[in-house]
């Protein structure tokens, strides 16, 4: 299944074509009062679901998506998600000539915020639309998720690699009522997302903090109550890709520039989570990556592969807002050989985690270790507790931040340690009207100052109502860059030393989600 991770980043809200007890914990903040029965407490949250939103775009307080319709008889369940920006750059021209003018524009903006790279902060939205349907019953249904990452009518250059066509299908199985526990069986073509730092959410980065998988394969998913308010889950999977790329088959724009030198990839996992007390939540994650394909150049690459141990921790403290903390080692061995069907901090398979962290002399060898957290809050309900509904004013809050420590056998990435953090302030101070601000400070070498930017980014958010599913934002982003900050150009992209990167950036978006 071929996947292109960039435009997921920017989701913002997305109903999940999943069993209800397998979605996000999210529910408000009066359904987790201590007065509801046990029975009906959630499961851990091991990650999210194919189709969960990755971004939010509505304050952590209210959550996202609708559960699934529950019947004995088969129905149809749709639901959508469509983000489409305009984003331009506005820069001086130092020597104009006759006939131009004083300011010249760029669109898209030339910046560093590759997803692939550690760079990538998600500030600047990019184009994403999706449609989910699910077709069945409780017991058992079928989903199917269409999605793009361009809008035809919008672009100056129609490129078939951005329309994804049906990005998941899969069968899903419950057979909780047969077992007496929730079990759950799927089958088919689904992401996996690991370490997701949001109360609703993968965070502000967009990026699973553990990793992610693109497969096809099976999943299940065993609960189990521990205690009136304790509560187990146990996830095992198994997956591959469809295919590899072909003898002879020319890297292009339309097969997405296929790399013949990665191998047929598998992964497996296991993830466990423990819940209490609807308060705390500890969850440990293992997936191995590899490929052991006589295929791949003369049919003597050594075999590869990745490995992920990860842990991560959520607080949900009612009016004290949503903490996340997570860490996670990645050792990579051989791993060029590694394809897309694991990515560990947006790099996709072993040959971009080479490109991005571990450098072309390292062989594929080498180990990152990854550490993150977020903080949400929101200032009135800390105040006011449950007397604060989402129906006035309110002011939001959040920290977040991820760093990476990378030593490799290449000895110009060996030692380097990453480093992203930033903060936003969203002041909703009518029902149809709210500002926000945000900052974050990128380091890609903590010992190089140069290669260092800061972007400031204010807001105007427009809505229909305190609580809505629709938004529009006029937002403007000023990138501080460093003197070595690089940006990529050309078709694929690659550094260009030549290119002066935009510092004032402006977007004008239009969201809704049902």
């Amino acid at each position: 299944m071929r996947r292109d991770l960039g435009t997921m980043l920017i989701l913002t809200s997305l109903a999940a074509a999943a069993p209800a007890w397998a979605e996000d914990q999210a529910e408000s903040d009066e359904a987790e009062s201590t007065e509801a029965p046990a029975e009906s407490a959630p499961l851990p949250r091991l990650g999210q679901a194919p189709g969960e939103p990755l971004v939010r775009s509505a304050p952590p307080a209210i959550p996202f998506g609708v559960p699934p319709a529950e019947s004995e008889e088969n129905v149809l369940d749709f639901h959508g998600y469509l983000l489409v920006p305009a984003q331009f750059a506005v820069l001086e021209r130092e020597h104009p000539g006759p006939g131009q003018s004083g300011a010249a524009l760029h669109s898209p903006p030339l910046i560093p915020q590759r997803l692939r790279g550690f760079e990538y902060t998600g500030v600047v939205p990019d184009p994403w639309v999706q449609l989910d349907f699910s077709y069945g019953n409780k017991k058992v249904s079928g989903t199917a998720i269409i999605a793009s990452r361009s809008v035809t009518d919008g672009v100056q250059l129609y490129n078939p690699a951005d329309q994804l066509g049906v990005n998941d299908a899969f069968v899903s199985v419950d057979l909780s009522d047969s077992v007496g526990s929730p079990f759950l069986v799927q089958v088919g073509a689904f992401t996996g997302r690991y370490g997701v730092m949001g109360a609703y959410d993968a965070g502000r980065y967009g990026t699973p903090l553990i990793a992610r998988t693109n497969t096809v394969g099976e999943s299940v998913q065993v609960g189990a109550r521990l205690g009136p308010e304790t509560l187990l889950v146990v996830e095992q999977g198994l997956g591959g890709q469809l295919g590899r790329p072909r003898e002879g088959l020319l890297p292009a724009g339309w097969n997405d520039f296929a790399d013949m030198n990665v191998g047929a990839s598998f992964v497996t996992q296991l993830h466990a989570g423990l819940a209490t007390h609807r308060l705390f939540q500890l969850g440990l994650h293992y997936l191995t990556a590899f490929s052991r394909d006589d295929r791949v150049g003369d049919g003597t690459v050594p075999d590869g592969h990745i490995s992920v141990l990860g842990a991560d921790a959520r607080l949900t403290a009612g009016r004290a807002g949503h903490l996340y903390v997570g860490a996670a080692h990645t050792v990579a061995s051989r791993s060029a050989i590694v394809s897309g069907v694991i990515e560990v901090l947006n790099a996709r398979g072993g040959p971009e985690l080479v490109e991005e962290y571990l450098g072309p002399r390292s062989r594929g060898n080498g180990t990152l270790t990854t550490f993150g957290l977020q903080y949400d809050v929101s200032v009135p309900r800390l105040i006011y507790g449950d007397d604060f509904d989402g129906q006035s004013p309110d002011l939001l809050l959040s920290l977040f931040g991820i760093g990476t420590s990378v030593t490799s056998d290449d000895n110009d990435y060996d030692g380097v340690v990453k480093l992203k953090a930033g903060a936003e302030l969203t002041y909703s101070f009518l029902s149809w009207m709210g500002i926000s601000g945000r900052y974050d400070n990128v380091r890609l070498n903590l010992d190089e100052d140069r290669n260092a930017f800061a972007i400031e980014t204010a807001r105007l958010l427009l809505h229909t109502d305190w609580v809505s599913r629709d938004e529009f934002a006029l937002q403007y982003s000023h990138f501080d860059l460093g003197g070595d900050v690089a940006v990529r150009t050309g078709y694929p992209l690659a550094v260009d030393p030549d290119a002066v990167p935009d510092q004032h950036v402006f977007s004008l978006s239009g969201t809704f989600w049902w």
